[in-house]
């Protein structure tokens, strides 16, 4: 390394430099030169240049299925677990990134939205050759799947041999992605921009590369309008070290960097002449020891060691140069790091090496060099995303903006402007008044009064959305939290992320949903809004779940109840009753708990078409039905309310998430009478973690109904049972011939803890048996076999 010594502030330019500007106009004519062969010649000017440039010959472009079903086999187990980790490390970092879909009022009846949707066909630049860097798969792969983009084509050099890394095409099979294709340097980056035969054209490339690649996504980008992620070329390092810093580490990062490839740059900034001199006699050491150590000392010769008088100026020429990584390895790092303004990636205090970010923190390696970071961010969930924009106007809206519109459109004498808004005002001034029921007559005589009056709790998260350098706001603690996470700041109070997510796995707006605090919350708030204590009735279809009489008598609301039928389905005049009933709610819960059966489709129909009050279908068990949810009939029925948990088949008890579907109106009221943070902070993180692993659920589900088909088939066979009811839920209701309440006693003296139901309206002699896992299932027939056994016993003795 070049050592400088407090050097003057005239000479920082050159200090600056990265090695490889000198060479920008001769790269930037040999890259065009690429493009021209690649347009020309397409898939045959890739294989010519793979023989050229890779040494390479190629029998085709595409890795095939044969050497795709290889690569597993050849990647050590070690190493596919360590794979693994760092892609759940990298999946919850970006899962995090998630923004909820934007919805705002600007004035009234002017509504403005934006949703990101992802980029359709994406090109990943992976560098392969001597160090084929497989993290950088993990890296541009996993957001890539995360957003949705629906094409993802990978290009890497070949080896020599013809063949890409069996450990890329381990991490490509992890990822799902399955077109690879053998191409490196700017030949890669010109087929993605152009398309050939075996490389479709992409709407955006992302990926590092040396020179060569970086000047060809620039071209690119400049003349092909394909989007870039960021120029992002050989990679540099700048390592602020105090006197508190162990030479040892700052030589083995600055190595770190430096063996990636010849043209990259290292820096060290420093105000201890003593640390610079221990560095270099530690890379002089670490270096002879290094595989790559031909390649790290060309790297060394372009890189620096400077001393300066103080943190400041270290700051100050690290803004100035804007590293691809800084490390700051100093005992103030906390302090210095308020300070960058420029840099891809932080690395914080003594303990956190550069190499943790290239791999497995979480964090994304893809990061601006060359100064780039001064305009740039490094990759990120929002790199694979766009975000578009949305308005809608109603009649009221337009009338409040077209003034404004109008004048300004005069002022820039843009006539047809103004004409657009002014046509439309006069036909809204002839049009007669609208005949569509408002959310006012839907609901006419449902909502109490006092919650139609009522303002709604404003809280500081409804005010301001988002995040600021400095949040006063909510009165919340700014110096943390008590214990391993950080919770200080309030959660949203809409969960927007969750119900845009949850939304696109059912098929519904997000304006239909309301999270609450397990089910319960739902069903709390949907009496209140619509009872008067001591005035109103809800009615219940016993035997059914306790918690809506509950909810009526913590409410002062009377019960009525019409049970169910011996076979546990809703009474033939069910809907006639219900019709000539002043009641406000009825509730069905359908698969129907403690019965495990779903309520017949057409008399709930019926009831919806006739019933005055709304109609609440509980549905926390419909995941393990094979009847379509209620919740594709919202647009039906205003006054249909869905309820489904996470707490089931999601497997997230403990979460207490629950979710009710409802018209946007009716959903509107229970956002306006709900605590404004019912949902956490650390709830809606594990909630999204969970959708955005939702393609586990099926499995899982399979697996329970396995589960519960088995027990369904042996149940019968013992000797004590009686009945067992059919189920479309993930438990079974079991009637016995003998004492079930001794049963049950049995069964936790044995350890095993079953649901007592022979207290419930038609359930005398019934247990409710959850579906366990496959040993739990076989302990409790072996638990139940035992105390039939001794039960035929005791009669014996008898």
């Amino acid at each position: 390394m070049q050592v400088y010594s407090y050097p003057d502030l005239s000479t920082w330019p050159a200090l600056l430099e990265r090695p490889a500007a000198a060479e920008v106009p001769q790269v930037a004519a040999r890259v065009r030169d690429i493009f021209a062969r690649v347009r020309a010649g397409g898939d045959e000017a890739l294989l010519a240049l793979a023989a050229e440039l890779d040494k390479a010959s190629l029998a085709s472009l595409r890795v095939s299925e044969a050497e795709f079903a290889a690569a597993a086999s050849q990647v050590p187990a070690g190493l596919q677990a360590a794979i693994r980790q760092a892609k759940a490390n990298i999946e919850t970092f970006h899962a995090a990134q998630r923004e909820p879909e934007l919805r705002i009022e600007t004035m009234p009846g002017v509504a403005c939205s934006r949703r990101a949707v992802p980029v359709q066909r994406v090109g990943l630049y992976v560098p392969g050759g001597s160090a084929p860097l497989f993290s950088t798969l993990l890296m541009l792969g996993v957001p890539a799947r995360l957003a949705g983009c629906p094409e993802i084509v990978v290009c890497t050099p070949p080896q020599a041999d013809g063949t890409v890394s069996p450990v890329i095409l381990f991490v490509a099979q992890l990822l799902g992605i399955d077109h690879v294709v053998k191409a490196g340097g700017a030949q890669a980056v010109a087929a993605l921009a152009l398309g050939t035969a075996s490389v479709p054209a992409v709407d955006k490339i992302f990926g590092p590369g040396n020179r060569y690649v970086t000047a060809a996504k620039q071209l690119a980008a400049a003349e092909y309008g394909v989007a870039i992620d960021m120029p992002a070329g050989p990679s540099e390092v700048l390592v602020i070290a105090d006197d508190s810093a162990n030479p040892v580490f700052v030589a083995a990062d600055l190595l770190s960097q430096a063996e990636h490839g010849p043209d990259s740059q290292v820096i060290l900034l420093s105000t201890s002449e003593q640390v610079i001199a221990q560095v270099q006699t530690e890379l002089d050491r670490q270096l002879a020891e290094l595989p790559r150590r031909d390649v790290a000392a060309q790297a060394l010769a372009n890189s620096r060691a400077i001393l300066l008088p103080n943190a400041q100026a270290m700051l100050a020429f690290s803004n100035q140069y804007a590293p691809e990584h800084l490390i700051l390895t100093t005992d103030e790092a906390d302090t210095l790091a308020s300070g960058v303004t420029n840099a891809g990636s932080v690395f914080l205090g003594h303990l956190t090496p550069e190499a943790v970010g290239d791999y497995a923190s979480g964090t994304n390696h893809t990061l601006p060099t060359g100064g780039y970071a001064r305009q740039y961010s490094g990759v990120s969930l929002d790199s694979f995303l766009k975000k578009i924009t949305f308005q809608r106007l109603t009649a009221e809206g337009l009338q409040r903006l077209a003034p404004v519109v109008e004048t300004m459109a005069e002022a820039e004498g843009l006539a047809a402007h103004a004409r657009a808004v002014s046509l439309r005002m006069g036909a809204l001034a002839e049009a007669p008044a609208s005949k569509a029921a408002s959310p006012a007559k839907a609901y006419a005589g449902l909502i109490r009064p006092s919650v139609e009056r009522m303002q709604p709790y404003s809280s500081a998260r409804d005010e301001f959305e988002g995040m600021a350098p400095v949040m006063l706001d909510a009165n919340e603690n700014s110096l943390g939290s008590v214990g391993p996470g950080d919770f200080s700041r309030y959660p949203d109070p809409h969960q927007r992320a969750i119900k845009a997510d949850l939304a696109k796995l059912k098929g519904v707006s997000a304006d239909n949903i309301f999270l609450g605090n397990g089910s319960d919350e739902a069903i709390d708030l949907l009496v209140r809004l619509t009872c008067t204590p001591g005035q109103d009735r809800i009615v219940v279809c016993p035997p059914t779940y306790g918690m809506y009489e509950v909810a009526a008598n913590l409410n002062d609301v009377r019960v009525e109840r019409l049970p169910l039928t011996p076979d546990f389905q809703l009474p033939a005049d069910a809907a006639e009753r219900l019709a000539q009933s002043t009641a406000k709610l009825v509730f069905l819960c359908s698969p129907n708990n403690p019965t495990g059966n779903l309520l017949a489709p057409a008399a709930i129909e019926t009831i919806l078409r006739s019933f005055k009050g709304l109609v609440v279908v509980d549905e926390a068990y419909a995941d393990f039905a094979e009847a379509p949810s209620w919740t594709t009939r919202l647009a039906e029925f205003p006054r249909l309310v869905v309820l489904q948990t996470f707490s089931k088949a999601w497997g997230l008890a403990g979460l207490r998430l629950g979710v009710a579907y409802a018209a946007p109106a009716l959903i509107a009221y229970l956002n306006k009478i709900k605590p404004p943070y019912n949902i956490s902070a650390a709830t809606q993180q594990l909630a999204l973690a969970a959708l955005a692993d939702a393609s586990q659920l099926p499995e899982m589900q399979a697996e329970l109904l396995r589960g519960r088909a088995m027990l369904a088939q042996q149940l019968p066979t013992l000797p004590i049972v009686e009945h067992v009811f059919p189920s479309d839920a993930n438990f079974l209701l079991v009637r016995f011939n003998v004492d079930a309440t001794h049963v049950y006693d049995q069964l936790r003296a044995r350890g095993i803890v079953v649901r007592n139901r022979t207290s419930q309206p038609g359930c005398a002699g019934c247990l409710r048996l959850t579906v366990g896992t496959a040993a739990e299932n076989a302990r409790l027939l072996q638990a139940l076999t035992g105390i039939g056994a001794e039960q035929t016993i005791e009669k014996a003795a008898n």
